[in-house]
């Protein structure tokens, strides 16, 4: 198929996604989150899942589109929390959906974020995530879709990385908390792991829409990575695994990954 014909008519409807597809109504946080454990809650941003980890400390994992953080500050205020209770924001992958309020959020808690250190260039402004690699055609319309977004539909406030990893390390954040590398969704994408709660947070590593699966090929920047981290995940024990799309697994979330690469 010719490649103008397909931008002229794949790409209108695309942009269209990206402004109004997800958009939620509800101006009260208790109708957009859940504690779906005992100190974690899921918190149901415009596009993508936010996450909270309470405990002495508070922790942020990932912060939703750009106007999502008024909501995570809503949602504390809920459960009895302030702000500057927030100490880390872990960021799973610098794509607009997941980082777009970051700034806000750091801005708001004084957390230091903590997020890959090959993606340091694009929380910081430096780049711009639709000039993250994607593959094939799909993932050139799907470039052009995210351009457009940072730079028209939502534009993004940059922001600095206080913590740069790249895999294997271990913070302390109410217990330990494992940087894992998961590269292919982006390339420097991260999933943490918490062992002594069996709780991992993927990221986009894996998907939960419309159910539990793996990534879809469109979105990442290397299939063949992102399969290889698949299969390191599966390699961890965890009941719950909180997606960056989707609802949440609950239980046997470990198992259940396990059996989609077998």
């Amino acid at each position: 198929m010719n490649m103008v014909l397909v931008l002229s008519v794949v790409f209108p409807g695309l942009l269209g996604i990206c402004m109004f597809a997800g958009r939620r109504s509800e101006s009260d946080p208790s109708l957009s989150y859940k504690e779906i454990v005992p100190g974690i809650y899921h918190v149901k941003g415009m596009r993508s899942n936010i996450y909270l980890v309470a405990g002495e400390r508070l922790v942020v994992v990932d912060t939703g589109m750009k106007g999502d953080g008024e909501k995570v500050l809503g949602v504390l205020e809920n459960i009895g929390r302030k702000p500057e209770d927030v100490s880390h924001i872990l960021l799973t992958h610098a794509h607009i959906d997941h980082m777009g309020s970051l700034a806000y959020l750091k801005e708001k808690t004084g957390a230091l974020v903590v997020a890959s250190s090959a993606e340091t260039d694009f929380v910081a402004g430096r780049k711009k995530t639709g000039s993250m690699g994607r593959q094939g055609i799909g993932g050139l319309i799907f470039r052009m879709m995210l351009y457009i977004m940072e730079t028209v539909v939502y534009p993004y406030d940059s922001t600095t990385v206080d913590i740069a990893c790249s895999g294997g390390e271990e913070l302390s954040l109410n217990g330990p908390v494992h940087v894992v590398a998961t590269p292919g969704h982006s390339m420097g994408s991260l999933s943490y792991y918490l062992p002594d709660r069996k709780v991992l947070f993927s990221g986009d590593a894996l998907t939960g829409v419309p159910k539990p699966g793996l990534p879809q090929q469109m979105g990442c920047a290397d299939y063949k990575k992102a399969l290889v981290s698949v299969e390191k995940i599966s390699e961890l024990s965890f009941n719950l695994c909180g997606f960056g799309h989707g609802e949440p697994v609950l239980s046997e979330a470990g198992s259940k990954i396990t059996n989609l690469i077998e």
